[in-house]
Order: structure tokens, then C-alpha cells, then sequence
């Protein structure tokens, strides 16, 4: 499903859920959460991985390591140094 549409979803999920009564709230939250334990339960790991990776949210601390690396520049890898 692409990222707009789910958004939408999650859009309307948010308000018809604001329609319930404070008591079924809850109940909207705890099934929310089962479907996504259920669901990182039956990811592999490589999925796991994709998941994370295709992530688009911005990492501030790997971005910094990685120019901090790069800044240090880079040699061949000596294997007897391991």
C-alpha cells in the first residue's frame, strides 16, 4: 500500500475512532497493537532489516558517523590487525 494511502488510512482509522465512546478507545488501541505485535512476530529477520532500512525517517547520529568516517578517510582492510 503506498505511503499516501496509508496515511489516508490511518487518517480515517484516527477519526472514526474519535467518534467511539472513552471506553472502547482502549479496546481500538489494544487491537492496534496486537495486529502489529502479530506482525513483527511473523517478519524474518531480513524483512525486520528491510523494514528498518527502507525507513525514510532521518537518523541525525548515523548521518554525523558517517561523515566523521568519511572525514577520516579510508585504507585498504589488514586482516592481521583484527
Amino acid at each position: 500500500m503506498p505511503a499516501v494511502a496509508t496515511r489516508d488510512l490511518a487518517s480515517l482509522i484516527a477519526e472514526e475512532a474519535a467518534t467511539l465512546p472513552a471506553e472502547k478507545l482502549s479496546s481500538v488501541l489494544d487491537y492496534v497493537l496486537f495486529i502489529k505485535q502479530q506482525h513483527t512476530k511473523n517478519e524474518n529477520g531480513d524483512a525486520a532489516w528491510e523494514r528498518i532500512i527502507n525507513d525514510p525517517r532521518p537518523r541525525p547520529k548515523l548521518q554525523a558517523f558517517m561523515q566523521a568516517a568519511l572525514a577520516e578517510g579510508s585504507e585498504p582492510l589488514d586482516l592481521s590487525r583484527l
